[in-house]
């Protein structure tokens, strides 16, 4: 399973909480975790600040406790427990296998479980549309009725009313 990881298990960026201006880059690889910081400051005295790196090993980075009050204070808790959770080595595979296959795997669920799997997060959501996009084309695979309303918000009320408007078609 490990085959199927990339190399950047996770990136992410942001600006600091206010009142700091400060921009901080954060990548988690397989074997390092690399933290960039750019100090942002509008003071003429320290216009030759220049950006910093810190790479540490996973093995390093789990015992840097310094480094984790950076990452809970600029990331919050979640990413914290996240990023240790990855350096153990505790992968979340699903998200991180190849559309074609989450694809396949679709194939075998009824629309009320593809519209729960959607919900779960980004990566299943953006897969389900473009499944559901191809599954328009090849007419072998339509399903009854779409997986998204045509509401950008759905609820029971919305879900059935969609259904019967394509039924009615």
């Amino acid at each position: 399973m490990t085959s199927l990881l990339q190399d950047k298990l996770y990136e992410i960026n942001c600006q600091a909480p206010s009142p700091s201006k400060d921009f901080h880059h954060f990548i988690i690889t397989k074997t390092e975790v690399i933290w960039r910081s750019w100090r942002i400051s509008f003071r003429p005295n320290q216009e030759k600040i220049f950006p910093k790196e810190v790479r540490k090993l996973h093995s390093d980075f789990l015992r840097n406790e310094q480094l984790h009050k950076e990452v809970q204070t600029i990331f919050g808790n979640k990413m914290l427990k996240y990023t240790l959770n990855l350096c153990q080595g505790r992968y979340d595979f699903l998200v991180r296998m190849p559309d074609k296959v989450v694809m396949h795997i679709l194939s075998f669920l009824n629309a009320d479980d593809i519209r729960q799997l959607s919900n779960t997060c980004k990566k299943f959501q953006q897969v389900i549309l473009s499944w559901e996009i191809e599954s328009a084309v090849d007419t072998d695979r339509v399903k009854p009725y779409s997986v998204w309303p045509v509401e950008p918000f759905c609820c029971h009320s919305h879900a059935s009313s969609h259904k019967n408007r394509q039924l009615e078609s």
